[in-house]
């Protein structure tokens, strides 16, 4: 019995041991997303206070710890984009796309455009390839749509566009005064003097009235720019500094007016130069915007002597260590760009860093190094792709075009999502007639995009012009035409690939479907010539050749046509 007794009580204490286990094992697990919430919670609160008191970089650590903490909070990733955007950093755009992975709103897709119109260069690839996207999702219907694309229209020098969706945008949102401010500045670069001069003479009149503050400040602002465009060197001088009463002028007006002291010849630009200089004090946005400044004026040696004033535990910290840099780039001070980078580590930012440094060494003459930097920008393991985008912002502007095609692969390798990467070598190969790089591209692609049709179907017809991996180009071609049998491009690959199998009559059945305007589109006109033209309908070829356009057609493309239209009637490809 007392036996019984004792293994009863050694069960009892067995059991309250297992569930004392399990209670602290549970919570441990259910503490878990409290602890993640409580550190997410306390760095925000630090970034807070750091930014705060001027502390930038301890600012934007603090958001990357709470954004570690919950890689899925939105705003987080929001405010790290606004932060990095308003310091000009080029890993800005990728936190932007973060967002809209995040949450792709209309309206998070508005902020990276507007993002991307800021911190790209022509042609504004990610700008372009959002807009398009948004325009593919029928997101049209928005005034914010048409207004950013005349942006992109405008930055472009596309004015019938900007004005166009301009326009539009007003239609949109009649009441919305700033969307005709908007209008009236395209309006007064009308080379039509009855179109110009009621428009300036509505900015003119909007700059004056005192109802609205901000309206003033904008007025303002586009006539500053205007007059400057034109040459008219005192009004817009007038213009600036009316907008610098204003209590809402920026430090960018400011910059601006620097401008246009210059642009009038006044001897007082230095010491409106110095004011700002004084002006900027830790604010490392504003220090970088001005150095910027310096540096597009050709006066990069007086940014760089200023910048060396400022305390080295400031300028060692980004962006100023890129603003540094810039400065060097511009003066081809190799030596002092290498002696200025080499003992730094820019952390996320560091393939940039390293970039800068095998520009100089190749600059020096030292190739194996140079290359040895450039290895280790290619293979960088860190993050998601979005500082290899920087890296080939940077390339692009040095017009280094082999190295822009290596980082753009590696990019797409490591974060395939980036669309915009994809078609820059997509445009590349196609004004380069390379069309066994297009096959390479789209192998490739496809991996990322397996249920695309478009990326199949281009992948078929490049394979079929190629006559490579046909087994494969044809079964793509065959389901894409499965899939959507009305779909032009995709009926007019899939008859070519059976015009290449020897079945003319189906690919002359599939093209007469096809309404004569499609037919007659760019793209789909030569692929319908060349059938034609070896069923022996040459003549209604001609007609649909002349649809074709040479200089927008591949090596392939061109040859195939040619043949086809100089053929015996009757052959078969």
């Amino acid at each position: 019995m007392e036996d019984m007794h004792a293994r009863a009580r050694v069960l009892r204490i067995v059991l309250v041991v297992t569930g004392l286990f399990i209670l602290a094992g549970a919570a441990v697990w259910w503490g878990r997303p409290i602890y993640r919430h409580y550190k997410e919670q306390r760095f925000l609160r630090m970034a807070d206070e750091f930014l705060k008191a001027g502390d930038t970089r301890k600012g934007l650590l603090s958001l990357r710890q709470a954004q570690a903490a919950n890689p899925r909070n939105v705003e987080t990733a929001r405010r790290l984009a606004e932060l990095l955007t308003s310091l000009n950093s080029p890993l800005a755009l990728g936190w932007w796309r973060r967002v809209v992975e995040l949450n792709p709103t209309p309206e998070n897709r508005f902020h990276l455009v507007a993002a991307a119109l800021i911190l790209e260069r022509p042609p504004y690839p990610i700008a372009s390839q959002t807009l398009q996207e948004m325009a593919r999702a029928g997101e049209t219907n928005l005034a914010r749509f048409h207004t950013l694309a005349s942006q992109l229209a405008l930055q472009t020098r596309r004015i019938p566009e900007a004005v166009f969706h301009l326009e539009r945008a007003t239609q949109l949102d009649p009441t919305n005064l700033v969307m005709r401010l908007n209008l009236a500045a395209l309006q007064v670069q009308h080379s039509d003097p009855e179109i110009a001069r009621p428009a300036r003479e509505a900015l003119v009149q909007l700059s004056e009235t005192g109802n609205d503050p901000h309206l003033r400040l904008l007025a303002l602002r586009s006539l500053v720019a205007i007059s400057l465009v034109r040459n008219e060197a005192d009004a817009a001088e007038r213009f600036s500094r009316e907008l610098l009463q204003l209590p809402g002028a920026t430090f960018s007006d400011k910059v601006q007016h620097l401008s246009v002291l210059v642009a009038a010849g006044r001897p007082e630009t230095n010491a409106w130069l110095q004011q700002l200089q004084q002006e900027t004090g830790t604010n490392t946005a504003h220090i970088t915007q001005l150095a910027g400044w310096l540096i597009d004026r050709q006066r990069a040696r007086d940014a760089l002597v200023w910048l060396e004033t400022i305390p080295i535990s400031l300028r060692t910290n980004p962006p100023l260590t890129l603003a540094v840099s810039d400065a060097l780039l511009a003066l081809q001070d190799w030596q002092g760009l290498t002696a200025w980078l080499t003992p730094q580590n820019w952390e996320d930012q560091e393939p940039m860093r390293l970039t800068l440094l095998m520009r100089a060494a190749r600059e020096q003459g030292r190739r194996d190094l140079a290359q040895g930097y450039w290895r280790r920008v290619l293979d960088w393991p860190g993050g998601r792709g979005e500082i290899l985008a920087a890296v080939a912002q940077l390339l692009e502007k040095w017009g280094w075009h082999p190295e822009m095609d290596e980082v753009l692969w590696a990019l797409v390798r490591r974060a395939p999502w980036h669309e915009w990467a994809w078609e820059i070598l997509i445009k590349k190969r196609y004004e380069a007639g390379d069309t066994a790089g297009l096959f390479q591209i789209y192998s490739a692609r496809i991996d990322a995009r397996p249920n695309s049709l478009e990326v199949k179907n281009n992948l078929a017809a490049l394979g079929l012009l190629l006559q490579r991996d046909l087994d494969r180009c044809r079964r793509l071609a065959r389901e894409v035409y499965l899939a959507d049998t009305n779909n032009p491009v995709g009926v007019s690959t899939y008859a070519f690939a059976l015009y290449q199998q020897g079945d003319m009559s189906t690919a002359v059945h599939l093209l007469d479907q096809l309404p004569a305007e499609a037919k007659n589109r760019p793209e789909i006109a030569p692929y319908v010539a060349i059938i034609l033209a070896h069923a022996g309908r040459v003549e209604e070829a001609r007609k649909y050749a002349a649809s074709a356009q040479p200089d927008k057609l591949l090596p392939e493309e061109r040859r195939l046509l040619q043949q086809a239209l100089n053929a015996p009637t009757g052959s078969s490809g």
